[in-house]
């Protein structure tokens, strides 16, 4: 490949970044939108159950991640820097949804006197807690969310990753387990993004060093939300071939 090959320094650099951009946040809403519907069809049609516990946290940040991407895609698109506030919101609340749903989880099969390192009304305060710590932050300057979300990153991810490895010890071989190792890498992946993103207010970082982790994450954690719906789509396919009455035509009874 010579030099004048269009592949070799035929672009705009700034015009690639964007476009990478772009697309990464886009994934991310598709590849959770895909996930939240898989979601909703496998509590209701197989599990039969509500959302009002861990499914609710799940289905939430779920939604959360929906609306980074959509308010990023238009960050990217418009320029508008309260878009961009809202984005990195939607970040703390995808990872603090998610760690109370798995937290959840991970409590749901235990027996109803069993004791529990935190009462469930401490999910209530904390979620009152950090979303009104950022909305005060927000109203009194977009810029005083910066260490509402700091906080909330730190806190959440610790609790995500803890939580995690908790339910897939206590709960291996169940769905709870299944859903949580396909969702864990991509609490590990937000976590990277989030804390290379923190350093650079502690440190001299590179920013594109920053923005190659971003792009790298923001898509790895879009590909494993899509490996995750695909799971629970294999979970329900099982169920409902444990029930087709052609999974078992040649069965004898009396076998």
């Amino acid at each position: 490949m010579n030099a004048n090959s269009p592949l070799v320094g035929g672009g705009d650099p700034a015009s690639t970044v964007f476009a990478a951009r772009v697309l990464a946040h886009a994934s991310i809403a598709v590849a959770a939108a895909i996930l939240l519907v898989f979601l909703g069809v496998y509590v209701r049609r197989v599990l039969a159950e509500g959302f009002e516990y861990e499914w609710g946290f799940l289905a939430v940040g779920i939604a959360a991640a929906i609306v980074y991407g959509i308010a990023g895609l238009a960050a990217d698109l418009t320029g508008s820097a309260w878009l961009a506030v809202f984005a990195e919101g939607a970040v703390l609340f995808f990872i603090l949804f998610i760690a109370l749903g798995i937290r959840a989880m991970y409590h749901a099969d235990h027996p109803t006197g069993s004791s529990r390192l935190l009462p469930k009304w401490v999910d209530a305060l904390v979620i009152v807690g950090f979303i009104a710590a950022w909305w005060v932050g927000y109203l009194a300057g977009g810029e005083w969310t910066r260490p509402v979300v700091a906080v909330g990153w730190i806190g959440a991810s610790i609790w995500a990753v803890f939580y995690s490895v908790r339910t897939t010890q206590a709960h291996e071989g169940t769905t709870f387990s299944a859903l949580t190792r396909h969702l864990l890498p991509a609490i590990l992946c937000i976590v990277a993004v989030t804390m290379t993103d923190l350093a650079t207010t502690v440190a001299a970082v590179d920013q594109s060093a920053v923005e190659a982790v971003w792009l790298v994450g923001t898509v790895l954690v879009a590909a494993f939300l899509f490996n995750t719906a695909v799971a629970i789509r294999q979970q329900e396919g099982e169920v409902e071939r444990m029930y087709d009455r052609t999974t078992w035509r040649q069965q004898d009874i009396d076998e």
